[in-house]
This record gives structure tokens, sequence and C-alpha cells, in this order.
């Protein structure tokens, strides 16, 4: 399983979001797009996931045109994960979770079976959210729904994972345990997985490869220590940064904005 982009160019409105990306990206490894508000992170996470139309370009999915799949075939392979749903869903955070099993049933059938209690199960108790099955959506916290959120998209069992933002409303021990859970599911499962997030750090910490972008286009592609560059990071994002070798790890660490300097008229 891999993911082809050819030539990819999204516009909203007058306004394009993404221009001439062209990416190859494989099986097992965790993908990072970062770069600054606006650079077209999401954009490019729901073009992959066909939800929202290129004004150019193709997006493969395993060798095959993705608008060529149908809405259930896609939705058995892929999965996109935005961290913002709304609380007033009337639902228990197990009835939202079943939903992620709606593509494996029997179209005939509409009980769930064994297997689909089985995943949930396994993935609730892993993700730490099997003490919140009974509850409603709206009883939860930012943190608990962000967690329900992305086991929901596990237990989809797909083979390409797009998560938009993952680390949001998370407190610093989840965003890491989240992140191992999800790159484990990554080399065991041989997933494609895509990762939208501002945090450097994580990123740094997490990636195999990392894609930035800047106004919709590719500034670098590749492994942390070839896209992770302090005069490249620092250019693109206006901070000072750090280079930390830890674990043979390339960390990033933010210092401070980069101080513009006023320009002083003389009379």
């Amino acid at each position: 399983m891999k993911i082809v982009i050819k030539n990819l160019e999204v516009w909203y409105n007058s306004v394009k979001a993404l221009s001439n990306v062209s990416l190859e990206i494989v099986e097992g490894e965790m993908t990072f797009v970062i770069g600054p508000n606006g650079a077209g992170k999401s954009t490019l996470l729901k073009a992959i996931s066909l939800l929202v139309s290129p004004k150019k370009g193709v997006v493969y999915i395993d060798g095959r045109d993705a608008r060529l799949y149908s809405a259930r075939e896609l939705a058995k392979m892929v999965t996109y994960v935005n961290p913002y749903i709304s609380k007033t869903i009337p639902s228990t955070v197990l009835e939202y979770l079943m939903t992620a099993r709606y593509p494996h049933r029997n179209l005939l059938s509409f009980k769930e079976d064994k297997r689909d209690l089985e995943v949930i199960e396994k993935v609730s108790q892993q993700m730490n959210i099997a003490h919140l099955l009974n509850r409603r959506l709206d009883q939860l916290s930012s943190g608990e729904l962000q967690r329900v959120i992305i086991a929901r998209a596990l237990i989809q069992q797909p083979e390409v994972i797009l998560l938009d933002e993952p680390s949001a409303f998370l407190d610093l021990r989840y965003r890491l345990e989240i992140l191992e859970y999800i790159k484990r599911i990554t080399k065991t499962e041989g997933t494609v997985t895509i990762i939208a997030i501002h945090d450097l750090y994580l990123a740094s910490l997490y990636a195999d490869k990392v894609i930035l972008l800047s106004n919709g286009s590719i500034v670098a592609y590749g492994n942390t220590e070839e896209v992770l560059k302090k005069e490249i990071i620092e250019n693109i994002y206006g901070v000072r940064i750090a280079i930390l070798k830890v674990n043979n790890k390339h960390i990033i660490a933010p210092i401070e904005p980069v101080k513009k300097v006023d320009c002083v008229r003389s009379d």
C-alpha cells in the first residue's frame, strides 16, 4: 500500500490552497505534515481522503485513482480524523465507536457481530477509554473526546490513517501515549500514516518522514534531518530554534520569535 500524489492543485473559491504537490508516501512510516497556519496541511489530508476535490492532479491509493473506489471501498481503506466534532451528537461513546465498523459489515446485517465488539474492546483498552463507553459524548472533556475520536479511526482498521492535529486538547502524557500507539500500529499493521501537526517537537520526535508546506507548496520532503534544518525552519516559521540530539533523535526546540528590525527614518 502506498499513496502517490501527482501535480495536485486545490482551490477554495478564488484562493489556491495547494499548488503542484507531488509525493509518494509508503506504508509502515509515520509521515508528518508541518507548516505555518494556512500552509495547506489540512487540505492535503482532505484531498487524499476525497473530502475536497482537486482542480488538477490525481491521488492514487494502492495504484488506483482514488476517485474510482466506491464510497464503501474507500471507507474500508481510509480514515480521516478531524479533532473538531460536536459534542451534541446524541450518542454514547460505544454507539459512536460502533459506527466505525459499518464499512466492514454485511449490508444485510443490522447488528454488531463478535468481531466488532472485540476490536472496540481492544482499542478502547489501549487508548484508555474503556471506562467511558457508556458515557454520552456531551459528558466528555475535550481531551477525553479527542481520544475517543482517534480510537474510532483505529477501530475502523484502515490501511490509510490521516490524522489532523491528533494532539489537540490532550495533555503531554496522552500526546506521547497516543503517538506511541499510532506509531506501533503503523509499524505492525503496515499502514500509511499521515499526520498534520503544528507541534514541531512532536513531529521531530515521532516522524519517519516530514513534509514541510508553505503557502500551499512543498518546501521540503524527506527524513527529519533533511527537512528539520535550522535555516529552513527559522525562515519558514519566523522563530529561532535549537536542534538537540536525544537518543539519536533530531529534536526541534523552538526558542523565540525572530525579532524584526524596525526601519528608522533619518531626516
